[in-house]
């Protein structure tokens, strides 16, 4: 596939073009798209989404008109993801991608008409600074939009480190942090059914490790919990189990020893898709304690 430089994918602004992102639609991905509309025009589709954060963002930014027709375009402009399986439609157009991944779908890399890809923590640091070698404009909105993403792709600054903070400073700009929470939290949650869920809670010390297995109602009551329980409660490793399937939340000193070594095996084994972080119709949860019996610790 013969590629554009960037500066050519710009002439196309009089092409009829849709702006996507992954399924299970997340900030980083919503922040992407209002930013590809204020740089190309066009049209969009939001792909459903389930956290509340991404509500909220919606919201803010008046999103709501995601077109339902996917097939009268040009051109697909596809954001956070480089993966054709994560996609919500099949592509059958010309397509550029706007990604912060490590290129895991190659071929789908290699066939875009245009491709930025740089890994980072979110997309949107990658747009900042491509905005900012090709003078692009950037309006308060749309930095404050790329604060949500950083903040909601670092895990509510978990894994953030120096890098991080620095792009945030540079997109809250005079906003108060407080700004942020309103529109991750834009939507209740439901107070008595998030009760009712926590006190289902399994705790489990296995080779000193702190363990919890719970099971959700959605992914809302699962980030709440991790947002608001798992660091005041020391733990360790979240095993949650969702109607989708299971999701696990390590702290980031384990990702390697724990998650990698010891989760993902069993997942190339017994051949578990993994779509946004959740190993889809998979819910034996002790096979992954079974799996902290040999964690050597360190």
């Amino acid at each position: 596939m013969e590629h554009i430089s960037f500066k050519e994918l710009l002439n196309l602004k009089g092409k009829k073009i849709l702006h996507t992102t992954h399924v299970k639609s997340d900030c980083d991905g919503i922040a992407s798209i209002y930013w590809g509309l204020s740089i190309f025009g066009g049209s969009y589709f939001i792909p459903p989404y389930e956290l509340r954060s991404a509500a909220g963002l919606i919201e803010m930014l008046n999103l709501k008109n995601s077109t339902d027709s996917i097939d009268d375009f040009d051109i697909i402009f596809i954001y956070d993801t480089e993966k054709r399986q994560d996609l919500p439609f099949k592509i059958n157009k010309p397509y550029v991608i706007f990604d912060h991944h490590h290129k895991r779908d190659g071929e789908f890399v290699e066939n875009a008409l245009f491709c930025y890809i740089e890994p980072s923590s979110a997309n949107v640091i990658n747009l900042y600074n491509l905005s900012i070698k090709e003078n692009l404009p950037l309006n308060d909105e749309i930095l404050f939009s790329f604060a949500v993403a950083l903040y909601t792709d670092t895990a509510m600054f978990r894994t953030a480190r120096e890098g991080e903070f620095f792009y945030f400073s540079k997109f809250l700009k005079n906003r108060r942090f407080e700004d942020i929470l309103d529109v991750v939290y834009y939507k209740d949650i439901d107070k008595s059914s998030f009760l009712k869920t926590i006190k289902k809670a399994k705790f489990y010390n296995i080779n000193g490790l702190n363990v919890c297995v719970l099971k959700f109602k959605d992914n809302d009551q699962f980030y709440g919990f991790v947002d608001g329980l798992f660091n005041i409660l020391n733990l360790d490793v979240l095993i949650g189990i969702l109607k989708e399937g299971i999701k696990i939340h390590v702290k980031k000193r384990y990702v390697q020893k724990i998650y990698h070594m010891l989760f993902v095996p069993i997942q190339k084994k017994l051949n578990i898709e993994r779509v946004q972080g959740i190993w889809m119709n998979f819910f034996d949860y002790k096979i992954l304690l079974k799996a902290l019996e040999d964690y050597k610790g360190g």
